[in-house]
């Protein structure tokens, strides 16, 4: 199982450089690769390792977060939660979050200290791959 985690999650690296590339060109994180990729990945989580499934809080979360203000997070960026916490879990997944939050806010302090000006508009992907990378290498 060791083997099929670490293929999931070097397949996921993979998709969230062409979803990080894609959120900094286009502000999209295409519905033709996350719909099928966490349809595939529920079904063999609930098949073969169920205790995964509790990634999915995270993925409610940012969910009610973007029903509540749909200006502040992307639906893609919640379709991105939803398959990182399927892939890694939920305990995982939280500290990803956190580096993608300390990320995000290492970038935005970079902008305001160069007199770049704040951005009121952040493409997540980016910072959630390198939240996942801190992950894997850390972990």
């Amino acid at each position: 199982m060791a083997i099929v985690n670490m293929l999931l999650i070097m397949s996921l690296i993979m998709l969230c450089c062409w979803f990080s590339y894609t959120d900094i060109k286009e502000r999209r994180i295409s519905n033709k690769l996350t719909y099928p990729a966490i349809l595939v990945l529920l079904v063999f989580r609930i098949v073969s390792s169920p205790e995964y499934l509790w990634g999915l809080i995270t993925g409610a979360v940012f969910f009610l977060i973007f029903m509540i203000s749909p200006r502040s997070l992307g639906a893609g960026d919640v379709k991105l939660v939803v398959l990182v916490g399927l892939v890694i879990g939920l305990e995982r997944v939280v500290v990803a979050l956190l580096l993608m939050c300390i990320f995000v806010f290492v970038y935005q302090g970079g902008r305001k200290l160069l007199s770049l000006g704040v951005t009121h508009s952040v493409p997540l992907a980016p910072f959630l791959t390198l939240g996942l990378l801190g992950i894997v290498v850390g972990l």
